[in-house]
This record gives C-alpha cells, structure tokens and sequence, in this order.
C-alpha cells in the first residue's frame, strides 16, 4: 500500500486530508502528523486521514508523497525531516506563501533522489480554525504550483494529479512570480490588518471606543489575531516587494484622505472603482481562464491520481485569457422608491 503523509494539521491540511479521504484513492493510506497533538487527535476524529502518527520520523517513513503543512518558521526543519527519512523517488510539497526561499531551502537540503514541487493553495472561503476545515474547500480554486529546478517530471503529475483530486485547477507560476504576488494579497492584508489595530488601539480613547468594535473590527483585524511570530516570518519573507505595495498602499490611503478632507466628487467614484473591480473578483470574471493540458500519466502513484483521461494532454506553464465582453459588472447605484 502507498502513503501519502501530510505534515502539520492546519485547517489547510486538515481539508486536504478531508478531501483525499473522500477521493477514496486506491491502495493508498492517508497519514497525518504534527508536533501539535492536539490538533492531530482533532483532524483524525473528523476523519482527515486514515491513520494518525504523532512521531514525525514514523510518519513519513515509506511514504510516496509527503504535504508539508507547516508554517514557514518550521518548513525548513520539516525538509531536513523529510531529507533524512523518506524513501527514493519521494515527492514533497508544500502548502505555504513563501515560495523563493522554501525552494531555496529543498534545493540545500533534500537529495536527487527526492523531487519538490512547490504549492500554494488560493482558497476563497476563510479557512480560520480546524472547524472551518472542509473536504470541498479546494473545488474550484486556483492552486499555485512552483516546480524546483530538478524536480522529475513524474514528480509534477503526481503533484498535478493532487490537486485536480481535490477538485482545485493548477496554476503554474515562477517562483519569483508568485511571491510578488502573494506579498500583494497575502502578506499585504497581514500588515494592513495588524496596523489597523494598532491605529486604533493604542489611544487613549480605546478603552471607550472599544465598546463600538463590532463586526466590522473583527473582519478587518483578523489577521492581526494571527501568531505575532508567523507574521512576522510572512512579512520578511519578499521584503522589497511588500514594501512596494506597501508603498502603493499608502499613496491610495493618501488619495482617499484628501477627497475625504477636500469633499471631493471623486471620492464616490473611487469607491464604484473599488466596488466593481471586487465584483469583478467575487465572480470570477477578471479573465477567462482555459484549462490547460497535462503531461502524459505514468504507472507510478500519480496514476492514482490522474488515470488515462490525461493522457497525451500537455500543460503550459503560465496563462491567461481575455476579458469576459458580455459580462458588465457597473455600479448604478441604488433604486429609489416611486412610491
């Protein structure tokens, strides 16, 4: 029997074990480990995995496949981890932001003989704690996938094959790329949220307004509630291009505090920019996306995976589309009442 281990019981990784438990793979037993026992005991009793092992050395001992679902403080350790343990021909991905310097990382430390393929999963639906955890988080969603420079090509199809099982599309991006990116809408958001808190409760006057903090406060400083340590990690991990957006993101805030101060028109506008670009977004209606091809399936674990529907299908790294003509996504505004 094959084994796919999965490092770390997040609420990613708790979902991905949902979702290849549902998969129901042929003779592959599903393995999940993580320093945090607790977390573990909780993902296997809502049935994230076949069999749980708490020693990590154990765990990924015979496995074809291992998911390192770790923060990036601990993803290194994981690969020395995996360096030392797993068998020949064993493929390894991740589930983390950062992908430069992890691949920096596989690069040092994994042997020839053991493939990376890099992942970052773009899930849309907030995946905040193990009860958020769902088999049917991935459908639809686009999943980043960063190839290391030696990885086998057998090593990318199993990769692929993984994540078309749990229902997400592939979405082959450079390393580079991607962490230019993901510091745009991932580490953005971190810094934002944390600086929004800290705005707004370091006055004097927190310890009335704080009464007034509803909903809206929990949305916007969710991310402030993040382990202070991995956002730290996260923030320093594409510094130059988190201080870009940064920068952009101040030169916005300034736009918008200037027509606010100045009652200007242009303040609503910007804001049915703003509207229609996330509508835009929430619809998946930015670009049309094609669905590009695969490499031929092997008789390895990625046929478990893929089977014969893949081959003969070849994907090209990248992509893109045009914009959708027939679909307008306009702000007119709100309808008043005739009556």
């Amino acid at each position: 029997m094959e084994r796919i281990t999965i490092i770390g019981m997040s609420p990613l990784g708790a979902s991905i074990g949902l979702a290849l438990m549902r998969a129901r793979l042929r003779n592959t037993e599903i393995i999940g480990t993580s320093v945090d026992r607790n977390s573990l005991t909780t993902a296997a009793k809502m049935g994230a995995m076949d069999k749980a092992i708490s020693r990590l050395r154990n765990a990924v001992e015979g496995a074809q496949l291992v998911i390192i679902d770790t923060p990036l403080t601990e993803t290194r350790d994981a690969l020395e981890l995996v360096a030392s343990t797993a068998p020949d021909g064993c493929v390894v991905t991740d589930t983390g932001a950062a992908k430069v310097r992890v691949l920096e990382w596989a690069q040092e430390v994994l042997p020839p003989n053991i493939s990376f393929v890099g992942g970052h999963p773009l899930t849309k639906t907030p995946l905040a704690s193990l009860d958020d955890a769902s088999a049917s988080a991935f459908e639809g969603v686009d999943y980043c996938l960063i190839p290391s420079s030696n990885a086998e090509g057998e090593a990318l199809r199993t990769v692929v094959g993984l994540v078309e099982r749990l229902g997400a599309k592939p979405l082959f991006l450079d390393a580079k790329e991607h962490d230019s990116y993901a510091a745009a809408m991932t580490y953005l958001p971190i810094v934002l949220s944390s600086a929004f808190v800290t705005a707004t409760t370091q006055g004097d006057g927190w310890r009335e307004m704080h009464r007034m903090a509803a909903s809206e406060f929990g949305e916007v400083s969710r991310y402030a509630g993040n382990d202070p340590l991995d956002n730290e990690v996260a923030s320093r991990a594409s510094p130059e291009e988190l201080v870009h957006w940064l920068d952009k993101m101040i030169t916005t805030l300034y736009s918008y505090r200037n027509q606010i101060k100045e009652d200007s028109d242009g303040l609503l506008n910007a804001f049915v920019k703003a509207w229609e670009a996330r509508a835009r977004w929430e619809a998946n209606a930015v670009v049309s996306s094609d669905s590009p091809g695969l490499p031929s399936s092997g008789q390895t674990m990625a046929s478990a995976f893929l089977g014969d529907r893949l081959a003969n299908r070849m994907r090209e790294f990248g992509g893109g589309g045009k914009e959708e003509p027939n679909k307008k996504f306009q702000y007119f505004g709100r309808h008043k009442s005739s009556g």
